[in-house]
């Protein structure tokens, strides 16, 4: 129950205020009494259309409006040409939501019959949904994320409609939080089903659902490159992403210090809007707006592409587009390329928006590039764009004087297109032969080759092997080879000789992608050897992939190749955390084998950090055989290599805060070998550490040896107050997640952090007045602002706070009501959210 429930406590969404999204002490100013706002009456799609600006060269045509459409969220597209769009009508149906929960979603099917450029047919393929946000095309059917649930849904008739409907994974959150949840589904050259905010993704293939585990990042959307690295939008920042794969680096939940993951790209903030825009949520704080009332920066950004055509023009082609849905605008972003590093976004050619409107109703939300080339924008068309846990009085004001509540029955799909008098259709190539298809893994539109992949993956037909091989080995396209392989290996039918000559192609892109699909086969003693040798390769990016391809080999066959990569490159943070990401519960192995090197007895700065970082992830393992080995490689360095035992030994001591007045006894299953020898030979080891950490030290058979107890659980009254606390919590783990690790350099963790399992005054501080501005958690830094809880009394703060500091593997005290009052009384002159300044001055003892 406590791992399900959990959820950070330091970002916790609402308040008990007059609006959820308020914070206590902070003043909202009205807008300038002499400010006109424009009128914003909801247009027709005729009118609508004429509010858009557009870059020179291209045009905006409407593909669908309602009632063919209402409220799109997300679409998926089919080889026949047809949209399959998710549908969310009651998301926010009025100021406060009151039926957001009735199951009126959709998910319907679009089709353009007469094949001039607008969809004419609308099919509902699924209804009675609850807020449905993701949908994916599959033989027979498809899979749709209707939380809790991922639906399977088949048409067995040809009809278009649902008959059979399963659950097939009930993880998705995210009913009380929408903008916190789960979502995606998004196909990638690897034929899985990437997601954003949730901890799984998936591959469907014969009717046969799997699932990995991954790090739960993202918010609203997610797209991939032509060489499928994956992009996230989080709401104020308009990308982040991944340069390595993601599933791997969750391979080792010991690693908290992960690189190469979720991380921005340099990018320029700036929203280029149409209008003033004076209703954002958070629009009364002077960095919300700029003086003429424009959105300044991003706020809302979500359902990004990257558009992988040169229909738009060449100028185009890897090009990133991000909705912006507060600022009334489709933001375009070059994507500059920074060798092995993520790529800059900014705005070149004097571009900022691509798509741009003066009406305030208009919500893009989700942006996909059209097999046609044409990008084609979802808008939901409505006045109401916060959720209501979030909303301020400030922008509760305006929607009630202003009349943006409704309605709430439109929505439109817009398609932008070169300005020249062409007639643009999603083409149908559902009959395509296979030579056809196999033809189309090569086409310039990044769709079309995905929906090829993906057709062929399904069919498995074994006439399409040899069309295939021939494209890996005699194309000279490393893009359409690249699909190629992922189709073969999607097949299981790809030979090991045809992957090993991608192995050695000039192109190092392609040689990545020959590490990426190397992962499923390192039980091959050719694939094996040949990564082995990749881990020298000139490209840093291949060498990267060769390690997270070998995380899957058995550790004793590949660690001394593993430490000499990372001896090489002792500066790659991101090579240290694939390597660390395949010998989960064995790093010490890793340890022994990077300490043991000869030339090693000369301190560098990286290895320093090398070694320390992989002791940390040691000192998670819940393996005490692991801590044993920790143990006794700190006794065995000689004096020579004390750097090591001190870098290593200073990660033990901060795991177990034996600096502290809580300090955590190491618990170990059998005294280290040679352990109190050292000690009593030399007490001042790593200037004292050991000696330290020695004190702390337990095992059967010690003088002085009391086995730790297990307790069955708390007392009646302590059960049921950290009980309450997880009920409290449920509504936030869209947010942070359940497992109390936040989102890394958003949300912070619970889990291991100072502010919950040190002394309880600070923690309920927190809790009553909010905090903001930077913090440093775990060396990661974090600059969201939270609200204070939205429980007013002082039960249900003891409450979470209680859940909080037992929850997961913290072992801290609960709080009870009375030291909750006392805090209350402590701090009532204390005006808006702490800073971490002002909190250290209010409680001294924080470290």
């Amino acid at each position: 129950m406590r791992v399900l429930l959990a959820v950070p406590l330091f970002m916790i969404a609402a308040m008990a205020f007059a609006q959820q999204g308020d914070r206590a002490g902070e003043a909202q100013p009205p807008l300038p009494a002499t400010l006109e706002i424009p009128p914003a009456p909801p247009l027709d799609p005729a009118d609508a259309l004429g509010t858009f600006t557009v870059p020179r060269g291209l045009r905006v045509e409407l593909a669908a409006a309602e009632p063919l459409v209402i409220a799109p969220v997300a679409m998926d597209i089919g080889l026949d040409g047809r949209l399959w769009v998710v549908e969310m009508p009651t998301y926010m149906n009025d100021v406060d939501g009151s039926r957001e929960l009735e199951p009126t979603g959709r998910i319907v099917i679009l089709e353009d019959t007469d094949q001039d450029g607008r969809m004419d047919t609308r099919t509902v393929f699924l209804d009675e949904l609850v807020l449905p946000r993701a949908v994916t095309l599959v033989e027979g059917g498809a899979l749709i994320v209707a939380p809790p649930n991922l639906l399977l849904a088949l048409d067995t008739n040809g009809d278009d409609r649902a008959d059979v409907t399963a659950v097939v994974d009930d993880s998705f959150a995210g009913l009380q939080s929408p903008e916190h949840a789960g979502n995606g589904l998004r196909y990638g050259m690897d034929n899985w089903l990437h997601c954003a905010q949730h901890p799984w993704e998936y591959r469907f293939d014969e009717g046969e659902l799997e699932r990995r585990a991954v790090p739960p990042h993202g918010q609203w959307g997610l797209t991939a490159d032509a060489w499928d690295r994956w992009y996230y939008t989080p709401n104020s920042y308009p990308l982040l992403m991944d340069i390595v794969d993601k599933h791997i680096v969750a391979m080792n939940p010991n690693q908290h210090d992960a690189r190469g993951v979720y991380m921005h790209l340099p990018a320029d903030l700036q929203v280029h809007a149409s209008r003033i825009n004076p209703g954002v949520n958070r629009g009364y704080q002077a960095a919300t707006l700029n003086d003429d009332y424009t959105l300044r920066n991003f706020t809302a950004a979500c359902g990004p592409v990257i558009y992988l055509d040169t229909v738009l023009g060449s100028e185009y082609e890897g090009d990133a587009f991000i909705c912006e849905p507060s600022g009334n605008t489709v933001e375009h972003r070059n994507l500059m390329p920074r060798g092995a590093q993520p790529p800059q976004a900014r705005r070149e050619r004097g571009i900022g928006a691509v798509l741009a409107s003066t009406d305030e109703r208009f919500r893009p939300v989700h942006a996909a590039v059209g097999s046609d080339g044409g990008l084609y924008v979802l808008d939901m068309y409505r006045g109401i764009l916060q959720h209501k846990i979030f909303m301020t009085s400030f922008l509760r004001k305006q929607v009630l004087e202003r009349n943006l509540q409704s309605p709430i029955d439109r929505g439109r799909i817009w398609r932008l297109v070169p300005d020249d008098s062409n007639t643009r259709s999603l083409p149908n190539v559902a009959d395509a032969s296979l030579e056809s298809l196999v033809a189309l893994l090569a086409n310039r539109n990044g769709t079309m080759r995905l929906l090829a992949q993906r057709q062929l993956v399904s069919m498995k037909d074994p006439e399409s092997i040899p069309l295939l091989e021939a494209l890996v080995l005699d194309n000279e396209d490393p893009l359409a080879r690249a699909h190629a392989l992922w189709t073969l290996d999607g097949m299981d039918q790809l030979d090991v000789n045809v992957l090993t000559q991608a192995f050695l192609d000039d192109e190092p892109l392609l040689r990545s992608q020959a590490m990426r699909i190397s992962g499923r086969h390192v039980d091959n003693p050719g694939i094996l050897e040949h990564l082995l040798l990749s881990l020298h390769d000139s490209d840093t990016t291949v060498r990267r992939h060769a390690a997270g391809a070998l995380a899957g080999a058995e550790n004793s066959q590949v660690v001394s190749e593993l430490a000499a990569a990372l001896d090489r490159t002792s500066h790659d943070d991101v090579l240290r955390t694939l390597v660390v990401a395949g010998v989960r519960d064995e790093e010490v192995l890793l340890l022994e084998e990077l300490a043991w090197q000869e030339h090693w007895t000369d301190e560098t700065e990286h290895r320093r950090k090398l070694l320390a970082s992989i002791a940390r992830s040691a000192m998670r393992s819940s393996s005490s055989e692991q801590r044993v080995r920790l143990m006794e490689l700190l006794a065995s360095l000689p004096l020579e290599q004390d750097w090591m035992t001190r870098a290593m030994a200073e990660q033990v001591v901060e795991a177990q805060r034996l600096r502290t007045g809580s300090p955590r006894s190491i618990e170990l299953e059998e005294a280290p070998f040679d352990w109190e020898a050292r000690l009593e030979e030399q007490g001042d080891v790593a200037g004292g550490l050991l000696q330290l950490i020695d004190t702390h030290m337990n095992w059967p058979g010690r003088p002085g040896y009391v086995p730790r107890v297990e307790t069955a659980g708390l007392g009646p009254a302590e059960a049921a107050l950290v009980e309450r606390g997880a009920e409290l919590y449920v509504h936030c783990t869209g947010c942070h997640q359940a497992t109390g690790a936040g989102l890394r350099g958003f949300y912070p963790p619970l889990v291991d952090s100072d502010l919950v399992l040190g002394a309880p005054e600070p923690l309920v501080a927190i809790l009553v007045h909010g905090i903001e501005g930077l913090m440093t958690i775990r060396g990661v830094h974090y600059n969201q602002q939270m609200p204070p809880a939205p429980f007013p009394a002082d039960e249900d703060i003891a409450a979470i706070a209680s859940y909080v500091r037992t929850a997961w593997t913290n072992d801290a005290e609960v709080v009870n009501a009375d030291l909750v009052a006392s805090v209350r009384k402590a701090t009532s002159g204390q005006r808006g959210p702490w800073s971490m300044k002002s909190l250290k001055k209010a409680f001294p003892s924080l470290p």
